[in-house]
């Protein structure tokens, strides 16, 4: 079982801007101060940046350096790396088996025990190629060197991911705005945004045909913490409704195992591919094995494409 994709961040254990920032008020005691001075927040900003070096360049071993020649890496799993060899080692297959993420910083708190050394206690978010973001807690112990600088005696996941829903969806921003899917005769309107009500993202769709009645529809999209993934529910104006749970498949791409019934009260039952386009101004929308009332339909694939902002207009010398 391969380690949390975490693990490749852990080095960077808020060597920057987290470092003594947050720290509750009262913590430290009247006339007393636990944070480093200037001198040593430089030192740990350096080594952050050679961290971040390192990790962009796929250097195991450098981000092994990091580290005391005996530290350890404790991760999520409970597994105990104990030396650089080790940890490079680790490092080697991380980099080998998964694309690269992005990093950041949520907050952070630091204290001095002794001149030489210092513990962190904090907070790092990642988001990884497929734009979904999670938020991790760690703690650190830090040595100082001879040299001025600080090597990483220890470093332990404290638990899993503690990223917000709103942090989730980040993932699926890309589908905020207007879409349109235009098949023979008939057009459908498709507008995604930010919901007022909660952390989701809201949609309502309308359908226009020739000589036919439009239809509309409502969608919203939210993060389920006990699946670990987004689920959708959605209403048409006609009484029907259906369920879906999301799975990533890959960069932008999803894979939703849908259920509902229509509005005349039969069950339905389908699986759907969502994927955006590499240049961001369609995604591919595929139905199939859908089975409604027992009976299987046949599989369709859409293109739904973005819509470019309505243009301003000019109203007595003013833009609207």
């Amino acid at each position: 079982m391969k380690t949390p994709l975490f693990s490749l961040f852990a080095l960077t254990l808020g060597l920057g801007s987290a470092w003594c920032q947050n720290e509750k008020p009262g913590s430290t005691p009247a006339g007393k101060t636990d944070k480093p001075e200037p001198a040593y927040i430089t030192a740990l900003e350096d080594s952050a940046a050679a961290y971040v070096q390192a990790f962009n360049k796929g250097d195991s071993k450098a981000i092994a350096d990091l580290f005391l020649p005996d530290g350890e890496m404790v991760l999520l799993s409970g597994a105990v790396l104990r030396g650089r060899e080790a940890i490079k080692e680790h490092y080697d297959e991380v980099f080998g088996d998964n694309e690269n993420a992005t990093a950041s910083y949520e907050s952070g708190a630091a204290r001095l025990l002794t001149n030489g050394v210092a513990i962190e206690d904090a907070e790092m978010s990642f988001t990884d190629p497929s734009g979904e973001v999670s938020v991790h807690p760690y703690t650190a112990v830090h040595i100082k060197q001879k040299d001025g600088s600080w090597l990483l005696a220890r470093v332990r996941d404290v638990s899993g991911d503690f990223a917000q829903p709103t942090e989730k969806l980040r993932a699926l921003e890309w589908l905020i705005g207007d879409w349109v899917i235009q098949i023979e005769d008939s057009d459908t309107w498709i507008s995604f945004d930010w919901s007022k009500d909660g952390p989701y993202i809201d949609a309502r769709a309308l359908t226009e045909k020739a000589d036919v009645q439009s239809t509309a529809a409502t969608l919203r999209i939210g993060w389920d913490a006990l699946k670990n993934g987004f689920v959708s529910w959605s209403f048409d104006s006609l009484g029907g409704y259906n369920y879906s749970e999301w799975a990533s498949t890959g960069d932008h791409s999803y894979l939703l195992k849908t259920r509902g019934v229509t509005a005349d009260g039969e069950s339905l039952s389908s699986t759907q591919i969502v994927a955006l386009a590499p240049s961001g101004e369609f995604f591919t929308w595929t139905k199939r094995d859908q089975i409604i009332d027992g009976e299987v339909t046949p599989d369709i694939s859409l293109n739904v494409v973005k819509r470019p902002p309505a243009p301003k207009t000019m109203v007595s010398g003013a833009r609207k």
